[in-house]
Formats: C-alpha cells, structure tokens, sequence
C-alpha cells in the first residue's frame, strides 16, 4: 500500500447476533449494490451462524449474551486501527461514494480523532476550519452507533463495560465524550452524509416504510418471517403487536437453540439481481 492507502484504510464492522440473522441477506444486498467497492473483507458479529458470502467475514462469539459483550468479545478479531460501524438493520438506500468516505478517514487520521458520526446531524457543534465537521459540545454530545466510524481503542473503550445492551452501550460512548471530548466529531448540518439508510426495524418488527422500500426496490420480502403488524393505536392494532411480539420473539429463541445444537449454519444471499 502507498501512504495514501494506508492514510484511507479503514475496515468495516456490523455488530450482529444471531437473533437479526433474517435481516443478513437485505443488509449485504443493499450494502453491496449502493458500494460495491466497499473494502473488504466486511465483518459482522454473529453467535452461530455465518453469512455465505466471500467478501463477508462472519465473528463467530458464541451464545449471545449483551450487544456489548458480543462487541467486546469480536473487536480483537477485527484488523486495522480504524473502523466503520454500521448497525444490522440498515440498508443503504443510496450510491456511497468511496472518495468520499476515505477522504473522511484521513482527516480522521490526520486529526488524531477518535469518533466521526458519517450520517448527518442537524445540531450545531463547534465548526472546524476548512471542514464541515463539527467537534462535538458537552451538552448535547452527538454521538451515537447508527453510522459511525472509530478509532479502535475507542471503540474498545466503549465496549470495555460488561452487560450492556445497545442502548446502554450508546449512553457509555455519550459519557466517554463528556469525559473527554477531544477527538470526538461529527458532519454538521452543513455537511453531506457520507451514507444514507432506511432504518428498517422497530421494536422486533419491520417498520412499514421498509415494506415500501422493498417494494420500490424491488426485493421479495421472503428471506425473513419478522412480521408487520398493524400500526393502529386502538386496542386491538396493540394486542395484534404485543401478541406477534411474543410468539416472534419466542420463535427466534427457539431457533437460536436448535443453530446452537447444531454447531451453527450458513445464511444465504438474496436469490435476486442486484
């Protein structure tokens, strides 16, 4: 590699579990038909099972235990020293231009930083000269796991705390910044995102803006038996989600089970033309 590869090296990583494994093959199909020349190998976390694709690298971390502990136990079996994360259930709905996104990673290196938020926030930070990054204030600090790209002791630093869901694994990565903002930056309102996504699942279930986004793109949802339920507010829409809720709920752990009895499995690709 010549020192500018080497300056806009970064590796990416999709912190997984078995339990969203349905959601692989949408993930991976999107990912690779909006950027193509993405790095590889990708690296997903997983408990089980593994993706069935050679441009994919599948962590395997055992019985799942906390979105953090499954982090934690992952990331020594990542390489390189600068990672982009990018969550399970988002699917890039639009070209990802590489330029772009690896000119991001040698400012990074080039600023020492240790968290760059890639999507796009509409919060004013403190601008950075000849950039439209922010550096990020105390108060709100905005950092977050959806679409981020990290230097690896900090990403380490952040999973360091043992029990935490993912949610609590976001709230530690916002105290980090506090403690210590330095490094911590952020694409300001200014700014283009360096990727865009339909966030697809909510509460277990697919939210009905990813039904049309299938639909537009043309994509059979028959990969995946995560329901839909209706979205109403009256008291029936709400028995129907609390209800498909716990049967889906029950039928991934059995499931995740019967995969751990089993020494694992393959997830397949979509069985469609990207």
């Amino acid at each position: 590699m010549t020192d500018t590869q080497l300056d806009s090296a970064f590796t990416l990583v999709v912190p997984s579990c078995d339990f969203y494994s349905d959601t692989w093959p949408y993930f991976f199909h999107f990912l690779f038909k909006y950027w193509p020349d993405v790095p590889t190998p990708v690296y997903i976390v997983a408990n089980h099972l593994s993706y069935d694709d050679p441009r994919v690298h599948t962590i395997k971390v055992g019985d799942d235990r906390q979105w953090g502990d499954n982090l934690r136990a992952a990331l020594p079996h990542v390489r390189g020293d600068v990672w982009l994360m990018l969550l399970d259930d988002f699917f890039l709905n639009r070209p990802v231009v590489s330029q772009e996104v690896q000119a991001a990673v040698q400012q990074f290196r080039q600023r020492q930083a240790c968290y760059l938020g890639i999507d796009h926030f509409s919060v004013q930070g403190t601008p950075v000269p000849e950039s439209t990054w922010h550096a990020i204030l105390p108060e709100p600090p905005c950092v977050g796991l959806n679409a981020t790209i990290w230097s690896a002791s900090q990403l380490r630093a952040v999973a360091a705390a043992p029990g935490m869901n993912i949610w609590q694994a976001e709230n530690r990565s916002k105290q980090l910044a506090r403690e210590s903002p330095e490094g911590h930056y952020y694409i300001g309102p200014e700014g283009k995102a360096l990727l865009t996504y339909q966030e697809s699942i909510k509460g277990l279930f697919w939210k009905p803006s990813t039904l049309e986004f299938f639909k537009r793109e043309n994509v059979p949802l028959s990969a995946s038996p995560r329901p839909c339920p209706p979205q109403g507010k009256d008291f029936v829409s709400k028995l129907i989600r609390s209800w498909k809720k716990r049967s889906f709920r029950s039928w991934l752990r059995r499931r995740s089970e019967k995969t751990a009895r089993a020494g694992g499995g393959t997830v397949k690709p979509l069985n469609i033309h990207a």
